[in-house]
């Protein structure tokens, strides 16, 4: 069904399977750029920057929804940017055959079904979803997005309450206008999102209701580099910024307790202990700019020293910040309830 004048076709899947994968070669890579010089202006940070936009957009549905967010996967964000290549050569959520790849037309096999572009080993997941789409130049993220927002399998994928993980990608691939080719396929702008549920981690812990005995709590599985999209845009301005607007204020206090009470939790569910699953549900994570900005002593923890810093500088009551060390900190504590006596 075409949906706008500018967004010529649409392929989605929605079948939230689980799915033995096997694990294919790497049949084609190349860069998301056409060497032509139509549109060089396009640089892979430029289809970078696209594809964030996207993962944004997914999470700010999900969230209007009452959905968990999905961290974005450096490596399944390589997986696309495979899929979304192989996408120009065979429009399909079959993946094309080595002759399709060159140019060629196979009817002979159908090629492997997407999911076979993900190693199972390296991310074990229970579920996968893709969303293709293909559109003429120009198309921006919005249309894209909105193009999956008005085709309900498309939406239904984005809004699959079980997913935990996605991985997005761009590209452009300029077609010569003058050809048959460019009019029996003008498509230039490809666009390729997968959705995963992963394998959550659990950890047997003591059971507060039988005491003696144990029980199970499941927390996302971190994957290698994964963030949510949102957060990779907050760069802080300075130690104890974690918002990244440039000022220390409650809100940072309030993100650094959060962030340190999930740590906790995580800590004593590794260590078997009983744990409030109500803050394992919820996980509180930074990028690598905000912990750096969070760890206000520069000795590699972040703990209540950090948050309580943040804290006295935001009550007014820290000479200055950040503090060299902690043994300053306490210096400067023991100051003022000497001058309290």
């Amino acid at each position: 069904m075409i949906h706008t004048n500018i967004f010529k076709k649409t392929y989605a899947l929605a079948l939230a399977m689980s799915i033995i994968c096997c694990v294919s070669p790497l049949a084609f890579l190349t860069s998301s750029v056409n060497n032509d010089n139509h549109n060089d202006e396009i640089t892979q940070d430029d289809l970078k920057d696209l594809a964030m936009e996207i993962a944004v957009m997914v999470n700010e549905a999900r969230a209007e929804n009452g959905l968990q967010p999905l961290y974005v996967v450096p490596n399944l964000c390589d997986r696309s940017q495979v899929r979304v290549r192989e996408a120009v050569h065979k429009f399909s959520h079959y993946r094309p055959t080595q002759t399709e790849l060159s140019g060629g037309q196979d009817e002979s096999e159908e090629g492997e079904w997407f999911s076979t572009v993900i190693d199972k080993n390296l991310t074990p997941y229970l579920d996968i979803d893709e969303n293709l789409a293909a559109a003429e130049d120009p198309c921006s993220a919005a249309e894209a997005f909105g193009q999956w927002r008005d085709s309900e399998e498309h939406w239904n994928a984005i809004l699959n309450p079980n997913m935990t993980h996605m991985g997005v990608a761009v590209t452009y691939e300029h077609k010569d206008r003058n050809t048959e080719t460019f009019r029996e396929d003008p498509y230039e702008w490809y666009w390729e999102l997968l959705l995963l549920n992963v394998e959550k981690d659990f950890y047997a812990v003591d059971d507060p209701d039988n005491p003696g005995k144990k029980k199970r709590v499941f927390v996302d599985k971190e994957l290698d580099g994964q963030y949510l999209p949102n957060e990779v845009m907050v760069i802080p301005k300075s130690t104890g910024d974690l918002s990244g607007d440039g000022v220390i204020d409650s809100f940072d206090f309030i993100t650094i307790e959060q962030y340190i009470a999930y740590q906790d939790e995580l800590k004593k569910a590794q260590e078997g202990k009983a744990v409030n699953e109500e803050i394992l549900a919820h996980p509180v994570t930074f990028n690598k700019y905000q912990i750096e900005a969070a760890d206000c002593f520069k000795d590699g923890v972040i703990d209540s020293d950090d948050a309580y810093l943040i804290k006295r500088y935001v009550l007014g009551q820290s000479i200055s910040f950040p503090v060299t060390t902690k043994d300053e900190l306490r210096e400067i504590i023991r100051i003022e309830l000497q001058s309290t006596l």
